[in-house]
């Protein structure tokens, strides 16, 4: 890896960071910060750039991170504190950015993964829900997420610092509406549930059992505003109790609880199996 001086905001590569920040280079991610960095690098992610400041090594952990970046092939330059403060996406530039190649995936097969459990975001508008979506969903082991169209670039920088990684690994599609996606799943044996304050199975009381994908609307009006057939496309509307005068949850955190109800179902279903083996 060879390592330029830059100090000019008019360098061809710190235009480049800009416009991957910015969501104009859709080929790339804008990935910031030792964490995240870090992680894309033992995610396989494949990285075409980097930058960093002078003070990355001047901490252990930023010593050694830059001394595993030396075996990349990728363009590398060292930047003045201004100028990476400048090209910086949060308040206080971390001391490390890089330009990873974003993943390409199709709509996973789910012969490979039993059963199957995707997140179908649909018009989702915060990149900080969706990347806390993403993140959950890795964590409860599902087959991947399905952004629609409208809904927030899933790798833009503030839903990667929110996804912690996770969006690195987890599979995500992007580019359909929310009806494409439906036709696709259904066409490969999957039950579309949705949680909604309307509906009438309690979260708790469904069988999780069965590959599913859990359907997420917009976080200021649900299903509604993002398509209008949702309640005939479902298979289900589940609620989530809630007390006193609480109408709704944060999106983030109604996809959590009904991603670990399936996860802890699906174990428990497995515990039972191995118990009932000869």
């Amino acid at each position: 890896m060879l390592i330029e001086t830059i100090t000019s905001r008019s360098n061809p590569l710190v235009k480049r960071f800009i416009a991957a920040r910015e969501g104009r280079d859709r080929q790339t991610m804008f990935i910031e910060g030792i964490r995240l960095v870090e992680e894309a690098v033992s995610s396989a992610i494949k990285l075409e750039a980097l930058a960093y400041s002078p003070r990355l090594p001047e901490t252990a952990r930023g010593a050694a991170l830059l001394s595993e970046l030396q075996h990349l092939p990728c363009r590398a330059a060292r930047l003045t504190e201004d100028l990476m403060t400048y090209i910086s996406d949060v308040e206080t530039a971390p001391g490390i950015i890089a330009l990873g190649r974003r993943p390409v995936v199709a709509l996973p097969d789910v012969g490979s993964h039993h059963p199957a459990l995707f997140v179908l975001a649909d018009g989702l508008q915060s990149p900080g829900n969706l990347g806390a979506l993403i993140r959950t969903a890795e964590a409860t082991a599902a087959t991947g997420l399905l952004a629609t169209l409208g809904t927030a670039d899933p790798f833009q920088p503030k839903a990667l610092r929110a996804a912690a990684g996770s969006a690195f690994r987890l599979p995500i599609v992007t580019g359909e509406s929310a009806a494409v996606w439906c036709q696709q799943l259904r066409r490969q044996g999957i039950r579309i549930v949705a949680a909604d304050q309307r509906g009438d199975t309690p979260y708790d009381a469904f069988d999780w059992q069965p590959p599913t994908a859990i359907w997420l609307g917009s976080e200021g009006h649900g299903l509604a505003s993002a398509n209008g057939n949702a309640q005939t496309q479902c298979d289900a509307r589940l609620t989530i109790p809630m007390h006193g005068r609480v109408e709704s949850l944060n999106v983030a955190v109604a996809g959590a609880l009904l991603l670990y109800e399936a996860r802890r179902q699906r174990m428990q279903g497995q515990s039972g199996r191995a118990q009932d083996a000869p």
